[in-house]
Parts: C-alpha cells; structure tokens; sequence
C-alpha cells in the first residue's frame, strides 16, 4: 500500500510539473540597455505571454501565438541518408528540429505599443526584436 501511494505522489507532481508553463527572463546583458525588466512565457496553461519594461514603461501581451516550423526539404537533404533518423524527423518524433516564431503586440497602459518578433530553436531561448510607435528598434534576449 505505502508502495502504491508513492507512486501516485510521484506521478502527481509529474503531472504538475509538466503544466507548469515554460518561462524566460531578460538576459540584460544581450538585450537593449533601456529595457529594465523582460519575462517570456510559451508553454503551459496560463498561454503566452510577453513583458518588458522600457524606458520605465511596462507593455505586456498574452495570449499570443507561438507557430512551430520546421524546413522539411532541407532536413531531407540534410539528413534523407539516415534513414531512420529522417523517419523520426518526418514523423514529428525528433522535435530537435523545430523552430519557434511568435509576433506579440505588447500595449502599455497608456495607450503605447511595442511589435515584437522572437523566434528560438528547440531547447534554446528567445531572442529577437520590437519596434515602438515612433520606429525605434529594440533588441531583446531571453536566458
């Protein structure tokens, strides 16, 4: 019985770690001097979510969309001799391939807005850049 219980509390918080959501914060290092505060979030059942603080500002998105892509003609190239590994590829097993995009539109309350594009690889960070109202770039990193 004490057997069978552990294992019920080990699956338990199994299952809740996996629908914890995958979150990023700001590498400041990488990312543009006057952005202060940065988080990413793209997994989960909170959704998406996006938030950077720039020149004292805080914009925010949710519920955005995250595409995942992959350029099947040039793993076939790459990778059509082995086959079993193009097979785990083309099947959608191997997701080392895949490529993350999402284009938020980040609003500030006072009406401002930063457009936004990041985009990552499987198993890495975001990084990418927004433009404000006024056409200013901003680069953006993510750890």
């Amino acid at each position: 019985m004490k057997t069978r219980f552990s294992v019920s509390v080990c699956l338990a918080a199994l299952a809740l770690a996996g629908c914890v959501g995958h979150t990023h914060s700001l590498i400041q290092g990488e990312s543009d001097r006057e952005i202060t505060v940065g988080t990413f979030r793209h997994e989960g059942p909170e959704g998406s979510m996006m938030v950077l603080e720039f020149r004292g500002t805080r914009f925010e998105a949710r519920g955005f969309a995250i595409e995942r892509n992959q350029n099947l003609a040039e793993l076939k190239r790459r990778y059509g001799i082995d086959r079993k590994h193009w097979d785990r590829i083309s099947s959608g097993m191997d997701t080392d391939h895949y490529v993350y995009s999402a284009e938020p539109v980040l609003r500030a309350g006072n009406g401002a807005s930063l457009r936004c594009s990041a985009a990552w690889r499987a198993m890495a960070s975001p990084e990418g850049h927004c433009v404000t109202d006024e056409g200013t770039h901003i680069n953006f990193r993510f750890e």
